[in-house]
């Protein structure tokens, strides 16, 4: 009696799993009928969201990333023009300013599958948007720090006249040699992109890996919420100087774990 019990809860497990499996295998794309989330991790950070289907050829996803902090180090030069004064300072000093990257963005896109059916190639078109700081910018001189400590009558004019030449942007001390400042770029980003995978698979689980990039514009540098004047003769080959000149489309690579709901 046991035995059979056994082997009857057996056959009614495998009919339910039977069951369960083709529920899932048949699923049918139609107008926001299913839900599907997801986690990625790619160049925008970690990131969740959620999407839905339209149809077999097109879904439509949103998500937030959040970028942990990554620094970027450059010794850049220092730009003495203090001019004819009884001033004894260094002119040959050099600053590192630190680059810390650090920002949570959201995004709305919609993926296109132009070969319909359960094909997993698509096109992605959308935005991303959010704060306009990318990051924080932080330095210290300590010749600086000196000079206004050994000539306080001066103190204005060394901080007027001596700043630190970061790409184009001539970025100022103040009076304990610190540089504090920011990294901008636009709170609207387009996006395009292409990959493979659906956000809200056939199965259960499903994988996708996508690559494609984000339009922010020249990257600005800001100081107490205004844009630092930018010399034009300044032509520094560190690194955080090159990204500042060179990055003004962000690439994104992401791999992501997908799951359907219902």
């Amino acid at each position: 009696m046991k035995k059979l019990f056994i082997a009857c809860f057996a056959v009614l497990m495998g009919s339910a799993s039977a069951s369960a499996q083709e529920w899932w295998d048949d699923m049918e794309r139609g107008v926001f009928n299913h839900v599907g989330l997801n986690v990625s991790a790619s160049t925008e950070g970690i990131g969740v969201g959620v999407a839905a289907p339209i149809t077999d050829y097109l879904e439509l996803s949103a998500g937030v990333n959040f970028m942990p902090s990554i620094k970027i180090k450059g010794d850049v030069n220092v730009d003495y023009n203090i001019g004819q004064l009884p001033i004894d300072i260094p002119s040959h000093d050099k600053v590192k300013i630190t680059g810390d990257l650090k920002r949570t963005t959201m995004d709305v896109k919609l993926n296109i599958y132009p070969f319909g059916g359960n094909s997993s190639f698509f096109i992605a078109g959308g935005f991303s948007f959010g704060g306009e700081k990318l990051g924080t910018l932080t330095g210290h001189s300590d010749v600086i720090q000196q000079a206004v400590n050994d000539y306080p009558a001066y103190k204005d004019l060394i901080l007027s006249s001596i700043t630190a030449e970061l790409d184009k942007y001539n970025v100022k001390f103040d009076e304990k040699g610190n540089i504090n400042g920011d990294i901008r770029v636009k709170k609207f980003r387009p996006y395009v992109g292409l990959g493979v995978g659906r956000l809200v698979p056939k199965h259960r689980i499903g994988f996708r890996f996508e690559a494609g990039c984000q339009f922010m514009g020249k990257l600005k540098v800001y100081q107490d919420d205004k844009e630092v004047k930018i010399n034009e003769l300044n032509d520094n080959d560190d690194t955080l100087s090159k990204i500042v000149d060179k990055l003004t489309v962000y690439p994104v690579l992401k791999l992501t774990i997908t799951g359907r709901i219902f």
